[in-house]
């Protein structure tokens, strides 16, 4: 599967297939209305055929594909391929299991990957990389974990306020922690002084997690997304009165 979408990088040539889109059963698992083929061959990168996604979503549908005429003949050769001399850049192929997903883009990883340097539609350069995740403390264990070992006894300023941090960890390959990242959001008005002391908290509680996800891509160690995480002040408990 291909995770690059060179058909986006020539504002001309994505507006005029656009312009020959059914735009019928538009769908969000496909925001560009159509899938395009491609084909390495002799070096260079092919345009096979684009399908609109009318035949996408559902697949039942027949297909239907966007006439290339008029859109793609200045990038022929003498054979009538369609080469992709107005791209320049890199290219990433994946295969195997998903091993890591986000609901954003091509943010997603693959245990095969193989990268293509690009230029002027010819390929220069072609990596090839395994790419793994070692199970372990996930970013919603972590989240839980704050949730339940913050101690605002230490903070009494803190004990009616919202706290709002973010936090990133960069693990080690054996699952402990190489690095951690917080930022206090809110409260904003405090002293530098207090806010440290927010974070050296945070970070202790963090590093009590056992073993951190580890997700290796291109042969190297990959710090976690970034999350926020709001601690709100417990709910005060109110005392009923009862008739006499």
């Amino acid at each position: 599967m291909l995770e690059t979408c060179p058909i986006e990088h020539d504002s001309i040539i994505s507006r005029q297939v656009r312009e020959r889109l059914s735009n019928e059963n538009f769908c969000t698992a496909c925001w560009r209305g159509y899938q395009a083929t491609w084909q390495i061959e002799d070096d260079k990168l092919i345009l096979k055929r684009i399908e609109d996604s009318k035949s996408l979503f559902p697949d039942t549908v027949p297909e239907v594909t966007v006439d290339l005429n008029g859109i793609f003949d200045q990038y022929q050769d003498k054979r009538g391929r369609v080469i992709a001399s107005w791209f320049s850049g890199e290219l990433k192929v994946v295969s195997g299991e998903q091993i890591y997903y986000v609901h954003t883009g091509f943010n997603r990883e693959y245990e095969n990957e193989t990268d293509y340097q690009v230029e002027q539609g010819r390929i220069i350069s072609k990596t090839s990389y395994r790419n793994s995740i070692k199970k372990g403390t996930s970013i919603k264990d972590a989240m839980n974990l704050i949730k339940t070992q913050f101690n605002r006894d230490y903070f009494p300023e803190l004990a009616n306020t919202k706290v709002v941090i973010s936090c990133a960890v960069l693990p080690k390959a054996d699952g402990s922690i190489d690095s951690i990242e917080v930022h206090i959001i809110r409260p904003n008005s405090i002293m530098e002084e207090r806010k440290n002391l927010y974070i050296e908290h945070i970070c202790e509680i963090l590093k009590k997690a056992p073993q951190w996800e580890v997700l290796t891509v291109r042969n190297k160690i990959r710090k976690t997304e970034r999350w926020v995480i709001s601690l709100s002040p417990p709910k005060k408990q109110t005392r009923g009165i009862s008739a006499q």
